[in-house]
């Protein structure tokens, strides 16, 4: 008796670890399969794309490359190229009006500071349509409609809240001490700013960068009103465009969507990590 009551005793503690290690087993069992049909059932949609415009849509289904051809050949190329210059300008105008701003209200406290600064806040929720048509008589006013700086300016402006909000926060979890031992190092706001802040916003940059970028290469409405003429419409006006036709090839409509989605795809792979590290950073304090 004393032997079996030894053995089971000793048998036990390797039994309940058998079983906690077949539950952590099973559950990241668990959590890779949610995982890979979550990544499965992303990726459905843009392999029937990729599918539908390889294909010929005569019932044969044979590979072709005609869609692909047509759209490289077609006017898609140049709308691209429109919409990088506007989302570059609006990018330049996000980071550098954006910065210097952020780094005001971070840094340089002043009376009225807070009060502004809950200001910009509040212009994040509202809807940057509210204020469209007004900005349509501003810039036919002023004879900047059709202007594709001016257009990439106006898109710069309206991110500017959510830019000044990321930035704002992110120097804000900066210590204070930095400046101040600039200060007394002889160096100006200006050049703290320059050599020792700027440098270390790069994360933040590059996600408010990212993020401005996706949206003004998305965007539809701002470039339809402001950029009327058929030479200069952006990507996202052209495939709107060819949907809105009674009929249209699905094949050239589906290698288009693609065409359009694989620049930010790209841009979001590239700087993944450095999005993930601004966000994270941006909300610090």
């Amino acid at each position: 008796m004393m032997t079996d009551t030894s053995t089971t005793l000793t048998a036990a503690p390797g039994a309940r670890r058998f079983a906690d290690r077949a539950r952590a087993l099973l559950s990241t069992g668990m959590v890779r399969i949610v995982l890979v049909a979550l990544a499965a059932g992303t990726f459905a949609p843009v392999a029937f794309m990729i599918f539908k415009s390889l294909t010929k849509q005569d019932g044969t289904n044979a590979l072709t490359f005609t869609a692909w051809a047509a759209v490289l050949s077609g006017q898609l190329p140049q709308a691209g190229l429109i919409s990088l210059t506007v989302s570059l300008v609006a990018i330049v105008v996000i980071l550098s009006i954006g910065t210097l701003a952020a780094f005001g209200f971070a840094k340089l406290r002043f009376r009225g500071s807070q009060t502004i600064m809950a200001i910009i806040v509040v212009l994040m929720l509202v809807p940057g349509q509210t204020f469209i048509i007004t900005e349509y008589f501003n810039f036919s006013s002023l004879g900047l409609i059709g202007n594709l700086p001016a257009v990439g300016v106006l898109y710069g402006v309206t991110q500017l809240p959510f830019a000044i909000f990321i930035f704002t926060n992110f120097f804000r979890a900066i210590p204070d001490e930095l400046v101040e031992a600039a200060i007394i190092d002889g160096a100006s706001y200006p050049r703290a700013f320059w050599s020792i802040f700027l440098p270390l916003a790069r994360p933040a940059m590059v996600t408010v960068g990212v993020l401005a970028f996706i949206g003004v290469w998305n965007d539809l409405l701002v470039a339809l009103l402001f950029l009327p003429t058929p030479g200069q419409r952006t990507l996202s006006v052209v495939m709107a465009g060819a949907q809105d036709t009674r009929v249209f090839d699905v094949s050239q409509v589906m290698a288009g969507a693609l065409l359009s989605a694989i620049p930010c795809i790209i841009v979001y792979l590239i700087f993944q990590k450095q999005i993930a590290i601004g966000l994270t950073a941006g909300t610090g304090k």
